[in-house]
């Protein structure tokens, strides 16, 4: 049987003899790659910051990546060519030629993916996001040249040092391919199969590495090669049509409508352009509301913010959202509440932290299809925290998780003052005493009005992060596990309270707990982040506590788009936006939640009801009463409204026309 297998693997080797120096530009190729992940992974962005906080969480990843990539490509010329050779096995003087230029054009394909891999990651350095067909038509015209350029010049990290590796990347190829030339000389007839079947061996523990020993989305989807970029804009499932010009004008006309009649008055007007662009979210504040008493004596108030987003923290297991849990994890938490504006119906607008983190920011829900964190980061979307920025407060965006895991960073840089991680303060107790300190000390004695935005982690899947849990607290089921980790997340909230609440300058600061997303643990039959839009992952606590404010416990339903109008609405501040959320204090009860999760599920919440479907085919559909938060009966297919159609027709068409116009907005921007 052994004997039988040499001869099958020796057969296979001899097959390729060939083209055996496909092999050779392959691993030549890969060196490259290796140097190019290194000097992207391990520098600064060109603005002075680290482009990933921790490049050692990531290069292991990039190299099995490319080694695969490439490993598939060789597979693909190895094939084709084979075909081609057997076709002129006839002619010599054909076999020749093929066998000298199918190596010519690997050559060739290598030496164009190694430039556009160049290009890619100055994009990643300079706009946050992969270079694409998309971002190629945002900056197509010639300007962008002389940008490009002048961000060379002044790269804090190595100026210039981009044309240097422009200049001696194909020469290093060609000179590590030469030196795999002299390394493998020919002995039994084909000196490079034992490469053959370590690159098989490697092959596949990289993918294991990749898919199962070592998994992350977010750190694949940075460290996607340029080969599947193009794949993807060309092939690829998640690529959809635009909108025409007439379902352009029939979205608009129905959003806008839809957004006055939840509104509820007046005092904002739509304007469908703007410096020559369609903008179908674009309004602008009447002068009465911009010159109201009421925003006036905000304005003067100058409040600080603190915004705490909580990871993962469902509603499900918040004390004061659900009675039904007991003992309580989040004690604090249901004390705050107890003395804060309350909305018991919010529900997250993306999933997960990005959708979910930039929903909360940009008032838009996260985009249907596309990684907004990485394909539209070069797109320009302002937020309520660019719009307090530029209003004179000093912005700070802290978090215990790595910010450039996830692109988040990039965002966060667009519209914070500043940003603050550290690999040291990944537990949220080290985190929230840094922040107490910083907070205390710095922000509240600068002279303006502040943000300051905390970012947990301790309360993440798998739930065992917290500090100090014991070793029969991590063995528990996960249901259970939960409890635990956002128990210990709520004392950490405590002490940063705590800390802070007897200085002067907290009786002028709103504080606004909330969480970027919940988590499935099984319920609705449901347990992984993209098994559906449910209240398992959607309903999360949301509460303003601050001057001003009473203690209400409000069932309007909401969302997290409806942060941004809202928090600006505390600063006395009305500008021309585009939030498709609205302000949650200007005192109407109707409301909207809109939501578009990972694994092409959306949400939305009106009249009374939530549903719940497969986006954008509308399959698998769920409706449930607005009220019904724990979402235990179930009524698909069982109510019509006053024109006959059933509900979640007219639900769908409304999710349909919500996430269209809204899609197309991240896709254009501002």
């Amino acid at each position: 049987m052994k004997l039988r297998v040499l001869d099958i693997l020796k057969k296979l080797a001899g097959g390729l003899a060939p083209f055996q120096n496909l092999v050779l530009i392959s691993l030549a190729a890969w060196a490259t790659h290796i140097v190019l992940r290194i000097l992207l992974l391990f520098r600064s962005n060109p603005y002075g910051f680290p482009f990933v906080s921790k490049p050692d969480w990531f290069i292991f990843h990039a190299v099995c990546i490319d080694f695969m990539w490439i490993t598939n490509t060789l597979v693909v010329f190895l094939i084709l060519g084979g075909i081609v050779y057997r076709f002129a096995a006839s002619n010599e003087t054909a076999k020749k030629i093929v066998a000298r230029t199918v190596p010519v054009l690997y050559g060739i394909f290598h030496s164009a993916i190694l430039l556009l891999t160049l290009l890619d990651n100055e994009t990643q350095r300079f706009l946050g996001g992969h270079l694409t067909f998309g971002l190629v038509d945002t900056y197509k015209d010639t300007s962008s040249i002389v940008v490009f350029y002048d961000y060379v010049a002044n790269d804090l990290s190595v100026p210039y040092l981009q044309f240097v590796v422009l200049a001696l990347m194909l020469p290093l190829t060609y000179g590590v391919y030469k030196l795999l030339c002299k390394w493998y000389r020919p002995t039994d007839g084909f000196y490079i199969k034992k490469s053959v079947i370590a690159m098989l061996v490697f092959y596949i523990a990289s993918y294991s590495y990749v898919y199962f020993i070592w998994t992350g989305s977010s750190r694949m989807d940075k460290l996607r090669p340029v080969v599947s970029l193009i794949y993807n804009d060309l092939f690829g499932a998640k690529k959809a049509p635009g909108l025409t010009e007439a379902e352009l004008s029939a979205y608009r006309t129905a959003y806008q409508n839809l957004w006055q009649q939840v509104e509820g008055d007046s005092n904002w007007t739509f304007s469908d352009a703007k410096e020559g662009n369609a903008l179908p979210l674009y309004r602008i504040p009447s002068a009465e509301l911009v010159n109201s008493e009421k925003l006036a004596t905000q304005r003067e108030m100058k409040p600080n913010f603190i915004l705490v987003l909580m990871e993962s923290e469902r509603g499900l297991n918040t004390g004061y959202m659900n009675s039904q849990i007991q003992p309580s994890p989040t004690p604090f938490m249901d004390s705050l509440a107890a003395h804060s504006h309350v909305w018991m119906r919010m529900h997250t607008s993306g999933v997960p932290t990005t959708g979910g983190v930039l929903s909360t920011h940009i008032g838009i829900p996260h985009h249907s299809h596309l990684q907004q964190a990485t394909d539209l980061a070069h797109i320009t979307i302002p937020s309520f925290v660019s719009v307090l920025t530029e209003n004179g407060y000093s912005t700070h965006y802290m978090s215990a998780a790595d910010p450039a895991w996830d692109n988040l960073g990039v965002w966060m840089a667009k519209w914070y003052t500043a940003q603050h991680y550290n690999r040291n303060r990944e537990d949220d107790s080290t985190f929230m005493d840094n922040a107490i300190e910083y907070v205390r000390d710095t922000l509240a004695k600068e002279g303006k009005p502040f943000l300051a935005t905390l970012m947990t982690r301790s309360n993440h899947y798998p739930f065992n992060f917290a500090a100090g849990m014991t070793d029969e607290e991590k063995n528990r089921p996960l249901q259970e596990r939960i409890n635990v980790t956002m128990g210990y997340a709520d004392r950490q909230l405590g002490r940063f309270i705590r800390a802070i609440e007897n200085e002067e300058w907290y009786k002028n600061t709103y504080v606004i707990v909330m969480a970027d997303h919940g988590f499935p643990l099984g319920e609705n039959g449901v347990s992984t982040m993209s098994g559906g839009g449910y209240s398992n992952i959607s309903w999360i606590p949301f509460f303003i506590h601050g001057k001003g404010l009473d203690a209400v416990r409000d069932t309007t339903t909401a969302a997290q788009i409806d942060i941004a109008p809202t928090v600006l609405e505390l600063a006395g501040l009305a500008v021309p936006n585009i939030f498709m959320g609205h302000n949650l204090l200007r005192g109407c009860s109707t409301g909207l939640s809109l939501g578009s999760y990972s694994g092409g599920y959306a949400a939305i919440g009106l009249n009374g009801y939530r549903f719940i479907a497969r986006f954008p085919a509308m399959q698998e559909t769920h409706l449930f009463a607005d009220s019904d938060l724990r979402q235990e009966n179930e009524l698909t297919g069982k109510l019509q409204d006053e024109e006959g159609r059933s509900i979640e027709t007219y639900l769908g068409a409304t999710l349909d026309t919500l996430l269209k116009i809204s899609d197309y907005t991240l896709e254009r921007g501002l």
